[in-house]
């Protein structure tokens, strides 16, 4: 991030400190139909989350040629692989004869993809290389039985794909056009030279949409996070910005009131601020100075999510202070966010009560009705 945008979001906070507000919007409701509607819970995945790339994997994992690294994604059994010429490829995984699956969840290094069934063999540039009793199959050529690629690239030291297959003509994905000017700022943080310290992967018992309300307001950290992070925060002060369907949210952390003290030359917002980035629609990086937490958040059912974290640092740590360090960071991070999964789930569990029609949006929770607002618009 530039430093003078550093400097104007620290005096908007300031203002606001100063003055006892925060950013807000318009009160809403959220229709509990949302939450609860499988035929709209299918719409959504079809419409929004495969139609918008998600980050999946950190970039680190396939730096390699001959690194695979096969995982569900929304639905879509995904292979990832680097080929020998060091392009990054994604695939549906599934073998182009019966479909079967060609590898496993998880990481590996190989020269070939061989299906487990009859053993027909692709090249990790997705091409297949060969199958047995060859002359069988004069209706289906090599050269129309590669596998199904899937949009992929890479920004930010992750891996983003849009989960569904790649449609005849279809342009390679342009991942700096799809993230926006938000991701300007990342690149200047150094993110593309980023490499993974830790990943997560777990399942939420709620719709997939729930995690990102509370991710997109800070009215709640004084009571849900009271004994992990609330005490770092002021109440409720929240400063947010948009690009397009992206978010921007500036969490001020009390120190911020320090700066003042200082030459605006000299401000540096990785102390006393968190930022929160949410790219549309599902992943959330958190940015907090010398490291980044992030998570992406997949629709598994109409009450059902998987999610996908990782911590992104600038190196390895070379010594057992510096790996201490950041796992303490990591448990911090995981200590609130498990808080916030925990209250999503609860949500989801007495939806269907009849207890109310609604759920209420105030006008500090305004981002949180502004996804909302960007889901609709695009089911429309």
């Amino acid at each position: 991030m530039r430093h003078a945008d550093q400097v104007a979001l620290a005096l908007r906070a300031l203002r606001h400190i100063d003055e006892g507000t925060s950013e807000r919007g318009a009160p809403s409701r959220s229709p509990r139909a949302r939450y609860l509607d499988p035929a709209r819970f299918e719409r959504e995945r079809a419409c929004i989350v495969r139609e918008h790339p998600v980050a999946v994997a950190p970039a680190a994992m396939l730096a390699q040629p001959g690194e695979t690294l096969a995982l569900d994604v929304a639905g879509l059994p995904l292979l990832l692989t680097r080929d020998a010429d060091g392009t990054l490829n994604a695939f549906v995984n599934a073998c182009r004869h019966r479909g079967a699956r060609l590898a496993d969840p998880g990481a590996s290094v190989r020269r070939a993809v061989v299906c487990p069934y009859h053993s027909w063999t692709y090249g990790l540039d997705g091409a297949l290389r060969g199958r047995p009793h060859e002359a069988d199959f004069p209706h289906a050529p090599a050269s129309e039985c590669a596998l199904a690629r899937v949009p992929v690239a890479q920004a930010l030291g992750l891996v983003w794909v849009v989960p569904r297959p790649v449609r005849p003509g279809e342009a390679p994905l342009d991942i700096t056009t799809r993230l926006g000017r938000f991701a300007d700022d990342l690149r200047g943080f150094g993110y593309d030279g980023w490499v993974p310290f830790f990943e997560r992967r777990f399942e939420c018992a709620a719709n997939w949409k729930l995690p990102f309300e509370g991710n997109l307001e800070t009215y709640h950290f004084q009571y849900a996070h009271r004994t992990t992070i609330a005490e770092l925060f002021f109440d409720n002060l929240t400063i947010a910005d948009h690009d397009g369907p992206h978010h921007r949210l500036f969490l001020p952390k009390r120190s911020i009131v320090r700066l003042r003290e200082q030459p605006r030359a000299s401000w540096d917002l990785s102390r006393h601020a968190n930022i929160i980035y949410c790219f549309f629609p599902c992943t959330f990086v958190l940015h907090e100075g010398d490291h980044a937490n992030l998570f992406t958040v997949l629709p598994e059912a109409v009450d059902r999510c998987t999610v996908i974290g990782v911590t992104l640092v600038p190196e390895p740590p070379a010594t057992e202070k510096a790996e201490r360090h950041w796992r303490r960071n990591v448990e911090s991070f995981w200590g609130a966010l498990d808080e916030d999964f925990a209250l999503a789930a609860s949500i989801q569990s007495t939806l269907a009560s009849g207890a109310q029609d609604d759920l209420l949006l105030g006008a500090s929770e305004w981002c949180a009705a502004r996804f909302h607002e960007d889901v609709e618009r695009r089911l429309d």
